[in-house]
């Protein structure tokens, strides 16, 4: 069954149905959950292998059947109209997370390109600093070493690293123990991770898939008439630190883009944003000094959950995550 659903996404026939299909249906409104988009992968290298920044070719094919059977809004106003009850349907509010620098340098040209709008929701700590986010880090620090085997010290157990497949399987699993520690014990863990791999943790990111955007940067994007949003400062996983130091991160991104800006989004956005990731306290907290929170939990968009809005990411695979098939299954 599997085979042939892939073969019915990736078949200009199963596209075809998928487009006509997800044009005759009054959909559900839904939120893009993006965080950047590659002008290409690197072959025989870890960056970007899991497709969080999806092909520029793919992002406009997503943009044109957007264009052809759906609504774009801007966040701001796909929150208001849910809240006053207002008709949604076939609505689509497109999102970026974090702050990578190809945000401005490849995807709003392409945005502006077809009229469509846009909140960015950024980690003011990364910005026009040459810091890492340390799922990436640790991408880059499996993709540089020469070891032939990695330790993972939480489970006892050692990993190969012979080929590109062994650390593509190392990567997933570090990254999936890493997000159970503290933030403070993470950041730790892939310093020793360096360590063990004789690799620099203190290199710095060198593309706009690892590097964050500046300050001058983003104010571009809120000239251009994009929406720019809190993300924390340190995107931290909200749920995994004391409340309070959560309350600072997300007040203190806030406060930032305000100071930078003059605005910031009346949306809050949860760093990795499952619902493990935040607490009903934090979501309440977001409810006293905002408008709306988005996660990254799937399912459309609802009134009912204006604080944990759910978004639809991009699956891995660029021809796999064809975008009419997602609209098909939200009528």
């Amino acid at each position: 069954m599997t085979a042939l659903v892939n073969h019915l996404v990736n078949s200009k026939t199963g596209r075809s149905l998928a487009g006509w299909a997800a044009g005759h249906f009054r959909s559900n409104p839904i939120i893009l959950l993006y965080h950047g988009v590659s002008v290409g992968p690197v072959p025989g290298t870890l960056r970007n292998c899991e497709q969080k920044h999806i092909p520029l070719d793919a992002f406009v094919e997503h943009l044109k059947t957007l264009k052809r059977w759906r609504r774009v809004v801007s966040l701001q106003e796909m929150v208001e109209g849910l809240r006053n009850g207002e008709d949604m349907k076939k609505a689509v509010a497109i999102t970026f997370d974090d702050g990578y620098e190809n945000n401005v340098l490849v995807a709003a040209p392409v945005l502006a390109d077809f009229s469509m709008f846009a909140a960015f929701f950024i980690a003011t700590g990364f910005v026009g600093t040459d810091r890492w986010i340390w799922t990436d880090q640790v991408e880059m620090i499996l993709d540089r070493t020469g070891e032939r085997s990695v330790r993972l010290s939480q489970e006892e157990r050692t990993l190969p690293l012979n080929t590109h497949e062994d650390k593509q399987v190392a990567l997933k699993k570090i990254k999936a123990g890493l997000k159970r520690l503290s933030h403070a014990q993470c950041l730790d863990a892939v310093a020793s991770l360096g360590n063990q791999l004789k690799v620099s943790a203190a290199d710095v990111p060198t593309d706009g898939d690892y590097r964050f955007m500046s300050w001058d940067q983003v104010r571009s994007l809120a000239n251009a008439g994009f929406e720019i949003g809190a993300h924390t400062i340190n995107h931290p996983i909200l749920s995994q630190i004391p409340v309070e130091e959560a309350k600072k991160e997300i007040l203190g991104s806030r406060d930032r883009i305000n100071a930078e800006l003059g605005e910031c989004s009346t949306t809050f956005c949860y760093p990795n944003g499952k619902s493990s990731d935040y607490t009903s306290e934090i979501a309440e907290f977001c409810g006293q000094h905002f408008r709306s929170a988005v996660s990254a939990n799937r399912g459309h968009a609802n009134a009912r959950e204006l604080y944990e809005l759910r978004r639809f990411g991009t699956p891995s695979g660029s021809r796999v995550s064809n975008i009419e098939w997602m609209l098909l299954r939200e009528r």
